[in-house]
């Protein structure tokens, strides 16, 4: 076969299977080798979850984009930073290891918040007491979610633009969620 541009090459389009092949250079500022990879071991690989202990945690394009971030039980409130938002980059974090509605709240920041960075959507509150409401942020300056005392939660924030993430998910507590612009 002659040698072929990439750009060259006949697409699979929709045909594209898990077992299909693709090119890789593993380490391409450092010491650069040309490897193969399956295409389901890398959706694998970038889709694997990623579980925090019991720590404070901000969250990375490069370690936790388009994962599933699994946050242990807590000790104590927690802190979870999101980068600047970017159009397209996704973060979900569902609670782990909960037996019983925590005695601690977490809470999600965008770094560098203020009035310039800020969320929209929507979280259900499905109350312990078999309530359920929907908890919206202000759009226009809200850049914390608060989730008090949960017995579970399943939030995914999806940048929108360089200044918002639209959020979705659900809380399960026996305390409604806030949104504001600190934590409460």
């Amino acid at each position: 076969m002659a040698d072929l541009k990439v750009t060259a090459l006949t697409s699979l389009s929709t045909s594209t299977a898990r077992e299909d092949l693709l090119h890789v250079i593993d380490d391409p500022t450092g010491t650069p080798i040309n490897k193969k990879v399956t295409i389901g071991e890398m959706e694998n690989a970038l889709r694997a979850p990623v579980t925090n202990g019991d720590a404070a945690l901000t969250l990375t394009a490069a370690t936790h984009g388009g994962r599933m971030v699994l946050q242990d039980n807590v000790s104590a409130d927690r802190i979870i930073t999101l980068p600047t938002p970017i159009a397209g980059l996704q973060f979900r974090v569902c609670s782990y290891n909960l037996t019983a509605a925590d005695g601690h709240d977490v809470q999600f920041q965008i770094s560098g918040g203020g009035s310039t960075l800020f969320y929209e959507g929507a979280v259900t509150f499905l109350d312990t007491d078999n309530e359920v409401s929907v908890v919206t942020p202000d759009g226009d300056s809200n850049d914390f979610l608060n989730v008090h005392v949960p017995f579970h939660y399943d939030i995914t924030f999806t940048g929108i633009s360089a200044s918002l993430y639209h959020v979705t998910g659900f809380v399960t507590s026996a305390t409604a969620p806030t949104f504001a612009d600190a934590a409460d």
